[in-house]
């Protein structure tokens, strides 16, 4: 029997995750995205929720939602619910509740990208463990090669035939956007650490550009290198995605071009096939969407 006011609605599951969804993003938009859905078709369900609680479960404003008191007190149960019938799925399709895998993810992308990953993918896989080794993805290859990473999200010097390509984009010269570093000589500059290989490849492009430089800096890691720029320290090489407010592209004609860096993920031979697909496939998406 339908509704178009929505009186006489079922609170039934869909309706329920929608609502985690909303209330674990902060907006509906933050919800449409964790559940690969439209904003309107999303605004839907929680209209169905609300029509069929009688109460709003939550209040909209600029910036996304906020839970009423409704909200605060159906989430709780709505938790109980999603999580009982996940596991009850899982035992009735016999599906294994110790099944895990360890993914190894830059840092610069722990705060953005890595909570949406982890949110679809414990929906979409609510008996599987995810062990997550955020930190510079120097360490990634080897952590491959010596079984300690299932997937490892990264940017290689040579994409290989198993790499899937997740994201590509311009490597840019980036100064503060309060100082012009650029104009100082010699130039100063913040590089990774010599393990990387991004750093024999941006001394290669100085020394044949002529350009009277000093490196200031180096640094494992995206963050320290965008933090020499940012404070007016250096000039540096960053992807095109990690420029911050308070950092600026260098247009500089005498700054070598740098061409375009690849973030791939790849995999360990050893991996649990069905969990790698999948987190492939989820991580692929949140890329595709950014």
């Amino acid at each position: 029997m339908s509704n178009d006011d929505g009186k006489g609605a079922q609170l039934d599951s869909e309706l329920l995750r929608t609502f985690l969804a909303v209330a674990r993003a902060g907006s509906l938009s933050g919800g449409a995205a964790r559940l690969l859905r439209t904003q309107s078709a999303v605004s839907l369900q929680v209209q169905k929720l609300e029509n069929a609680i009688g109460q709003r479960v939550f209040e909209r404003h600029g910036r996304g939602v906020a839970m009423t008191a409704a909200g605060e007190r159906l989430l709780p149960v709505a938790r109980d619910v999603v999580e009982m019938l996940n596991q009850v799925v899982a035992d009735l399709r016999g599906a294994p509740t110790e099944e895990e895998i360890r993914l190894g993810i830059p840092e610069e992308y722990g705060d953005t990208i890595l909570p949406s990953i982890l949110a679809t993918f414990t929906e979409e896989e609510p008996t599987a463990r995810i062990f997550v080794r955020c930190s510079s993805s120097m360490e990634f290859p080897h952590a491959l090669a010596a079984g300690e990473l299932d997937i490892a999200l990264h940017s290689p010097k040579r994409v290989s035939k198993d790499d899937v390509v997740v994201h590509s984009e311009r490597a840019v010269w980036a100064g503060s956007a309060f100082h012009n570093v650029e104009t100082r000589r010699p130039l100063p500059v913040a590089l990774f650490d010599k393990a990387c290989w991004w750093r024999e490849r941006c001394l290669d492009l100085l020394r044949k550009s002529g350009l009277d430089y000093q490196i200031v800096c180096t640094s494992q890691s995206v963050s320290g290198v965008r933090a020499a720029i940012a404070a007016g320290a250096a000039i540096g090489v960053l992807p095109q995605s990690t420029l911050t407010d308070r950092i600026r592209v260098l247009a500089d004609e005498k700054l070598p071009q740098l061409g375009e860096t690849h973030l791939v993920l790849s995999g360990s031979p050893q991996a649990p096939r069905q969990l790698a697909d999948k987190l492939v496939a989820i991580i692929s998406r949140t890329f595709e969407r950014k």
